[in-house]
């Protein structure tokens, strides 16, 4: 009695292992002309955007990674799953078929590119029948599927340890046909801070000073002055950069500038021009865009409120 039930027991699971059969990835490939997840990112906890990985194959897979899974969206006729930045392996499973473990991707992934992994199912056996039957094969694009997925966060212990964000831009300034050249450096996670510095490389040395009339400080009779004007510009500031919605930030900071504006005499004599001069406390306000690698800048500067400069930058973050 019971050798017959071992061989039952052995009869049954022998039927249930002839029942998982294997499946295997097709094919995985980069979407460089696809900007689904450049345009509309999703991101970890430590708020940088993550790879999106569109997967064509049944929709009972279920995915996991070493460094967890952000978001899973089930689409019309594919899976889209969003992954942390230099995500290396994915291990598929499905209730019926098993496990592929630890597939190897060929490259780490980046943020905010997208990929292809096409999953082939496994043969299933076609039982021969006394009557033909008319088989409905499903098409890809036409089963619709939910899109209620809401997105779970990934345990912080699974995450690369949240690393600040590094941007140097090079700005531009223009003030009466001046133009001001300068470095931004900064770094930032949510928050974070920048300094400043920029010149336009003219130092002037005066002799004396009058008003934007001509008139001089000393009281000595007015002279007669060149068309040309000299103008030197200086300022470091420093301050902080907060993102506001998406990847628009706002910065704001202050500092130290001067312009010196020189009018010079028939006879040589530099004089500062004390009216359109300005030396003081400098501040500064504008937003910032990334663009993947790039950053984009546009704000305003102020000396005292008496000189305005309009600032732009370019830059890169790393």
């Amino acid at each position: 009695m019971m050798d017959k039930v071992l061989l039952i027991i052995l009869l049954c699971l022998t039927g249930l292992s002839s029942k998982a059969q294997e499946f295997k990835v097709r094919s995985f490939r980069c979407l460089p002309n696809d900007i689904t997840a450049w345009v509309d990112p999703v991101r970890d906890l430590n708020n940088e955007a993550c790879a999106l990985i569109k997967v064509v194959g049944d929709p009972d897979f279920v995915f996991s990674t070493p460094l967890g899974i952000v978001a899973r969206r089930n689409e019309v006729g594919e899976i889209w799953i969003y992954v942390p930045h230099e995500t290396v392996k994915l291990t598929v499973k499905h209730p019926r078929w098993g496990v592929l473990r630890d597939y190897r991707f060929p490259a780490p992934l980046e943020s905010r590119l997208t990929y292809e992994l096409v999953i082939a199912s496994p043969p299933e056996k076609v039982q021969e029948k006394p009557y033909p039957k008319v088989v409905r094969f499903p098409f890809r694009g036409m089963e619709n599927t939910s899109l209620d997925y809401s997105l779970r966060p990934m345990p912080m212990g699974k995450l690369r340890r949240g690393q600040a964000a590094y941007f140097l831009i090079a700005t531009a300034g223009m003030h009466e046909g001046e133009m001001a050249n300068g470095v931004r450096f900064g770094v930032m996670r949510q928050h974070g801070i920048w300094v400043h510095v920029q010149s336009n490389f003219r130092f002037l040395s005066t002799s004396g000073e009058c008003n934007k009339r001509g008139e001089l400080a000393s009281g000595e009779p007015t002279p007669y002055y060149k068309e040309s004007v000299s103008r030197a510009l200086g300022t470091v500031t420093i301050g902080g950069i907060h993102r506001i919605v998406g990847l628009w930030h706002l910065y704001e900071g202050i500092g130290y500038g001067e312009q010196r504006v020189a009018w010079e005499t028939l006879e040589g004599v530099k004089l500062r021009n004390t009216d359109y001069s300005a030396k003081g406390i400098t501040g500064e306000l504008g937003v910032l865009w990334e663009v993947r690698r790039m950053v984009l800048s546009v704000g305003m500067l102020t000396i005292r409120g008496e000189h305005w400069e309009p600032l732009l930058g370019i830059g890169i973050n790393f």
